[in-house]
């Protein structure tokens, strides 16, 4: 296998694995409330997914410093909106 078809599997496994990771977040927060799915389930499930996203993307970018910013300011907005659902 020449080193364009390892990057491209490569590339290809992390986007399903963070996928997996995506779908099995969903199913546990639908776990603790027993299968409900209501707006704050879904906030809480874009907060965590998003900081799961967000966290692979600051390891693998190299401007440190705006991602940083960007994450801090996505992620407040999406506690607040779970905060006046609650």
């Amino acid at each position: 296998m020449n080193e364009n078809k390892k990057s491209i599997f490569i590339y290809y496994l992390t986007e399903f694995i963070l996928l997996c990771i995506g779908i099995g977040l969903l199913v546990i927060l639908l776990m603790i409330k027993q299968f409900e799915f209501s707006l704050g389930i879904l906030s809480l499930w874009a907060f965590f997914f998003n900081a799961i996203l967000f966290s692979f993307w600051i390891w693998k970018s190299k401007s440190k410093l705006f991602s940083s910013t960007y994450f801090l300011l996505i992620e407040i907005i999406i506690i607040n909106s779970y905060s006046q659902l609650g």
